[in-house]
């Protein structure tokens, strides 16, 4: 089994567009490893977190040629493609900047349970702070604000299930 251009493509994307600075995908005996903010790559013998999809054995009639080295191939941006359409429950029409989650997880309001909220509707938020959790495997990733403004809206519930590309957060942007 191989990957196709466009297959690989979307794991390009799909760490691009994530808060993950590497992954690692194999896919029958082909292993894909992407890194990016100077992160070192796991040697192909290291051992993988749950990030990583489960080696699947090749079948008895597979050709002995070994796949061509695919991190050696530079990347090259790829015109912008648009996300997978996700489901956004609770979305209001409130004008403003959305924020999105950055990969399937466990939507935090928390940073433990007993603490307040990061944010609450009204509060004021700059570039950079964080807005909540996402929770991935035992991993908490923090999801931040992209602009300075105001929060309007709140899509989602403490501890809700969210996909890649949910509504999480509406911010009416600070005027510059």
């Amino acid at each position: 089994m191989s990957l196709t251009h466009q297959e690989i493509r979307e794991i390009v994307l799909a760490l691009q567009d994530s808060e993950w600075d590497q992954a690692a995908v194999t896919v029958g005996d082909v292993r894909i490893a992407l890194g990016r903010n100077g992160v070192d790559l796991l040697p192909a013998s290291a051992p993988t977190t749950g990030a990583t999809a489960p080696p699947v054995p090749a079948p008895a009639a597979a050709p002995a040629t070994p796949p061509a080295p695919v991190a050696a191939a530079p990347v090259v941006p790829a015109a912008p493609v648009a996300p997978p359409a996700a489901p956004t429950p609770n979305v209001s029409d409130v004008d403003g900047h959305v924020v999105t989650a950055p990969s399937v997880g466990v939507f935090w309001k928390t940073p433990q349970p007993g603490q307040p909220p990061f944010v609450e509707i009204g509060s004021e938020v700059e570039a950079g702070d964080t807005l909540c959790i996402i929770e991935v495997m035992k991993l908490m990733n923090n999801v931040t604000a992209d602009v300075a403004g105001t929060i309007v809206a709140i899509h989602q519930d403490n501890a809700t299930q969210v996909e890649f590309g949910t509504a999480l957060f509406t911010i009416a942007p600070r005027d510059a």
